[in-house]
């Protein structure tokens, strides 16, 4: 596990007010101040790629939508178009061929006026109104207001293929600032795609608003790929920058406890026996019809749906044992899960270092963020005169961020690991991951991003790993418009609990096949559930006719070349990652927008192909790894339905507007549910001894199916109260219902 601390001399110093920097001494303000500005402008600059980013992604997005619907009105006469002549072209060509008189073997197939009225017929729609790009073209104005300013604050550099677009860049720069409004005679054409070239080329010359546009994309698209890079950003630096200095990556490898053979070539010598040994195999056993639910059908695998089995006598233990739980406020919950666990001690001032003197007030803002009340209304719904939006406003401003979050977070995924209940579902060593969408609304609905997957309406992501135990040890805020695979690492390797996660889980959104590549060399088992993995391609090291029913199967030969030239690299990829100078998921972005162009990329794509056609075997061959992921999943699916349940207000919208209010709100409704699931689990392990004690058989088979995520016991909703006198004493418990 690597933990990754902030730096704390910008994060404090965007609190310090002039007071505080007041009480420095010179040669310390001015560090702070130098500090500041430095974050700041970093920050700045990279929150404006961002928003050229998402501004060049809704203008296209908006273009696809416009077609789609030019398409939808006036399409069906122009289909009904298409269908008139190609009969009457497939009726030529037959009479040609036969000698017939092709007048008449036209009019066999469509009456000759009619003919004559479709060829004379006002054009249905223009092939232009179809492209998307050209309802792109609107949004120029837009992009125009601030891209001159854009290309002048920043300094853009790169290097091989992305060299024309830097060319661009300077042209339209130059242009804006002279206030030239004709391209010249040449200009860098080089990068331009075929999608674009629609409407960049027209008649023999430039458009030149095409060219902008589509220039302005490109940065967008070398930007992500890391092929651009930008002078002062913390986020789109030189690819090479995020990693370990070449002089020093190899000796880190030890302290890191990275197993990595040293050469590609002992990498393959234990490899190449397991995949060659795995492939016939299975296809031996295929030919014999013994894979469980597996049968090759019309030249297509079929693997059937995997059902979890769970007994019949879970569902009412499950609800006996439900019927036992004391009732109790959200509130009361809370005071009563720290007085146990003692997270709130994980919440440090910013600025001094010391816990909170007020740990009722510090769960009033932590509570505010979890049921997505917000600061002010909280502090109206406290009847306690010292709890208002002031005071909650400097609790957060000091206490709540995400580091202390993850910080008190592990004390409670610590806590629930230890009770004897919570290693009947698991021992802590696997875990699943998933996104949850939350809408966004009010202020914040202009943050939020689109995804078709998810409907019309902008929202984020709420991305969540679950260990075994039922236990939420990690969460980040994730843009709904990018791939989860891209932050599956992240919580694999930045949690802060003592859990020790070796299997991992994820439906087909968590899938690429360079997370397998990666989750091999950092040495975590990735299994994700594939969507129509009978369709799935195998990759061997030699031609598939060897493999017998599984040669419809295999895509292509393994390019080892690739991962031999680049081994060191990846070693040294693995190793920054594991070190923590570069996020997984950060690297993975770049990694995954242009895999073409980089070689790096191209050999760990060619590495998680190794490993995802061992995956493929194993899961061909094995029903019992089935039924883990789709348990695993299961309890991922079952966390969602809480969140929903306690981050109710707002009708589940998410209204910040700062990626900072964003994290925290998903960190404090993370931190509330995961305080639930130990309390929870608390006195689930209390009614199982009631019942027992009453002679009532209470098996561990069973209780490994029973769940700690139930809220119906639990009041969400009123005032909110603190009242500590009520919480047990150390030893002594809530009394259980009859």
């Amino acid at each position: 596990m690597t933990r990754r601390w902030p730096d704390y001399t910008s994060v404090c110093t965007r609190r310090l007010s002039a007071s505080h920097l007041a009480d420095f001494e010179p040669r310390r303000r001015r560090a702070t101040l130098m500090a500041r500005l430095l974050d700041l402008s970093e920050t700045l600059t990279d929150a404006v790629l961002d928003m050229h980013d998402r501004v060049m992604v809704s203008l296209l997005r908006e273009g696809e939508r416009a077609a789609a619907e030019v398409f939808g009105q006036q399409g069906p006469p122009l289909v009904e178009q298409f269908g008139t002549f190609k009969s009457v072209c497939a009726a030529v060509v037959a009479a040609r061929e036969q000698g017939a008189d092709p007048y008449q073997a036209i009019e066999a197939v469509v009456n000759w006026q009619q003919l004559v009225e479709t060829v004379r017929e006002k054009e249905v729609v223009s092939t232009e109104q179809l492209d998307p790009l050209h309802h792109a073209m609107k949004g120029y104005a837009k992009v125009r207001s601030y891209a001159p300013r854009l290309l002048a604050a920043l300094t853009f550099q790169a290097e091989g293929k992305a060299a024309p677009v830097i060319e661009a860049l300077n042209l339209l720069r130059e242009m804006y600032a002279s206030g030239k409004r004709t391209l010249p005679q040449h200009v860098p054409i080089g990068f331009v795609r075929q999608k674009w070239a629609g409407q960049v080329f027209r008649n023999g010359k430039v458009d030149r608003r095409a060219y902008e546009l589509c220039v302005l994309d490109e940065l967008r698209l070398a930007l992500r790929a890391g092929d651009v890079w930008v002078t002062g950003s913390r986020k789109y630096k030189d690819l090479d920058a995020y990693l370990l200095p070449q002089e020093t990556w190899q000796k880190r490898l030890s302290e890191l406890s990275l197993d990595l053979p040293e050469t590609f070539d002992a990498f393959w010598a234990a490899t190449e026996p397991r995949l060659t040994e795995q492939l016939r195999e299975v296809a031996d056993l295929l030919a014999r019809g013994e894979l469980s639910s597996v049968s090759v059908q019309r030249g297509r695998l079929r693997i059937g749906k995997v059902t979890r089995a769970v007994p019949d006598e879970v569902e009412p233990i499950g609800r006996r044992l439900s019927a036992r739980l004391p009732r109790v406020k959200i509130t009361d919950l809370l005071l009563e899960v720290n007085a146990c666990t003692r997270f709130t001690g994980a919440f440090l001032n910013l600025h001094s270092g010391k816990e909170v003197e007020r740990h009722d007030h510090l769960l009033t803002a932590i509570l505010a963020d979890g049921l997505n009340l917000g600061l002010t209304k909280m502090a109206e719904a406290s009847p306690d005169p010292g709890m208002t939006a002031r005071r909650l406003m400097y609790l957060a401003d000091w206490f709540l961020r995400p580091d202390s979050y993850a910080a008190g977070l592990a004390e409670l995924v610590n806590f629930q690991s230890k009770l004897p209940l919570a290693a009947l579902w698991g021992d802590g060593t696997t875990s699943s991951s998933d996104g949850q969408r939350f809408p966004t609304g009010g202020r914040g609905k202009t943050f939020g991003h689109l995804n078709a997957k998810y409907g019309r309406e902008p929202g984020i992501l709420f991305y969540t790993h679950v260990s075994d135990q039922y236990a939420p040890f990690h969460t980040k805020v994730i843009t709904a418009n990018v791939r989860d695979a891209l932050h599956v690492l992240d919580g694999l390797l930045y949690h802060l609990s003592e859990l020790k996660i070796k299997e991992h889980y994820t439906d087909t959104a968590g899938y690429t096949e360079q997370v397998f590549a990666l989750c091999h060399l950092l040495g975590f088992r990735f299994a994700p559930r594939i969507r129509d993995l009978g369709e799935t391609r195998l990759y061997t090291p030699e031609v598939g006719t060897a493999y017998g029913l599984l040669e419809p199967l295999v895509a292509q030969r393994l390019n080892l070349r690739l991962i031999r030239e680049h081994w060191d690299e990846l070693r040294r990829l693995t190793a920054s990652i594991k070190a923590g100078t570069v996020t997984a998921s950060l690297m993975l972005s770049k990694l995954a927008s242009y895999p073409r162009q980089n070689g790096l990329a191209l050999a760990l794509r060619e590495l998680g192909r190794v490993q995802r056609t061992l995956f493929t075997l194993e899961w061909l061959r094995d029903p019992e790894l089935r039924r883990r992921v789709l348990a695993g999943l299961n309890k991922g699916e079952a966390l969602h339905a809480l969140r929903r349940a306690v981050a109710f207000h707002r009708s589940g919208e998410i209204r910040d507007q700062s990626f900072e209010a964003q994290s925290n709100r998903a960190s404090g409704l993370n931190l509330v549910t995961t305080a639930i699931t130990v309390w929870n689990t608390v006195y689930l392990g209390r009614a199982v001894e009631a019942l027992r004690a009453e002679g009532v058989d209470v098996p561990d088979e069973l209780l490994a199916h029973v769940s700690p995520l139930s809220w119906e016991h639990i009041g969400l909703t009123g005032d909110y109260v603190w009242h500590p006198e009520g919480v047990p004493v150390e030893g002594a418990y809530r009394a259980l219902r009859e």
